[in-house]
């Protein structure tokens, strides 16, 4: 496994259905804090975000289905991951790419690494027909040698409502880094 491809799939930081339900991470506060918000739209932010990190986990040979994962995007989606520049995890570059690519380059290694993402954090912000998440994430999978990794960062997901269904325009991630460089502040983890 090349080293881009192996950051990209660590750092597939968006996306899994794992430990928690959705309505576990939905914060009532959000309704009260943001009450011009209609129920309907939180609603259905949340049940996209859920199915982003559903679309992509699952255990060692499961199939995962492109369809699925292409249908929680909006035309003209865009994924960007940090990736290093360095060894030293002290220089990085944005790697962008579409959905489609993304299935391309990932689905395979998805399937043999049993990945897995879960969400365990959420701060939400709504303003008419856009929306912003920043979703913290865990993750597992199992390397080449067979060894269990685990993996955490933030997903920042940016959803657009487009012909009145809540779809993601674009997901930005970062993760935590070996030796612990670029923990995930507390403040974006939910406790259960």
């Amino acid at each position: 496994m090349n080293r881009k491809v192996a950051a990209a799939l660590i750092g597939l930081g968006a996306l899994t259905a794992g430990g928690w339900t959705a309505t576990e991470l939905f914060q009532p506060e959000d309704a009260q804090r943001m009450p011009e918000v209609a129920a309907e739209d939180l609603e259905a932010i949340d049940a996209v975000i859920t199915e982003l990190y559903a679309s992509i986990s699952g255990p060692v040979g499961q199939k995962r289905d492109r369809e699925r994962m292409a249908a929680v995007f909006a035309e003209d989606a865009r994924l960007c991951s940090m990736q290093p520049t360095s060894r030293e995890f002290n220089a990085f570059t944005p790697a962008t790419m579409t959905p489609t690519e993304y299935a391309d380059r990932s689905i395979t290694l998805l399937e043999q690494s049993g990945f897995t993402e879960s969400e365990i954090g959420r701060t939400l912000e709504i303003y008419g027909t856009i929306a912003h998440a920043f979703s913290s994430y865990e993750g597992s999978y199992t390397n080449a040698d067979g060894e269990a990794q685990h993996v955490k960062g933030i997903n920042s997901i940016q959803l657009v409502k487009a012909e009145g269904e809540w779809k993601v325009y674009t997901i930005l991630w970062d993760q935590q880094w070996p030796e612990d460089r670029n923990p995930v502040p507390e403040r974006y983890i939910n406790a259960k």
